[in-house]
């Protein structure tokens, strides 16, 4: 008889045990569902200037030279949260939150230029299109999104 309340008491605990498990393993399935993974997008960017091609460099927000403005560095991964890797005008998006925009304005601030959009390497900025839509002010500012085109016309 005492070995029977042994194994009850065994068998309770093998229950709670398994109770407390249970809960362990939902709660860490609510914060994991939770957790804000960030984005990581690509939009392009492609400049013109006098009908010609105008190289956005590669490195913007690696490279120190080339990584001017450190207000979003909150949201970065070890570099700036909007960078490039080389000189297709594909702007890499790699930010900690997917809570916040992040804009075309932004991102020519990290490189050094005006963040209004005003100019690039001192040419003025006429024209503004994204995604083939004309935008009304070519300064206007543009939320970045994945797979995006965004086109600038600068002056001579």
């Amino acid at each position: 008889m005492k070995s029977g309340s042994v194994f009850r008491s065994h068998r309770k605990r093998s229950f709670a045990i398994l109770g407390l498990l249970a809960l362990v393993v939902i709660g860490v399935s609510v914060v994991a569902a939770s957790y804000d993974k960030g984005v990581h997008w690509h939009p392009n960017l492609s400049v013109t200037r006098n009908g010609n091609p105008y190289t956005v460099p590669a490195n913007i927000g690696i490279d120190s030279s080339l990584w001017k403005d450190h207000s979003l560095d909150q949201y970065g991964i070890g570099m700036a949260p909007l960078h490039t890797h080389d000189t297709s005008g594909k702007i890499h998006v790699e930010v900690n939150t997917s809570h916040r925009d992040f804009t075309l304005h932004e991102f020519l601030a990290i490189w050094g230029q005006p963040g209004d959009g005003s100019s690039i390497d001192g040419h003025r900025v006429t024209s503004l299109t994204v995604d083939g839509a004309q935008q009304a002010s070519p300064t206007g500012d543009v939320v970045l999104k994945d797979g995006q085109k965004i086109a600038m016309t600068l002056s001579a």
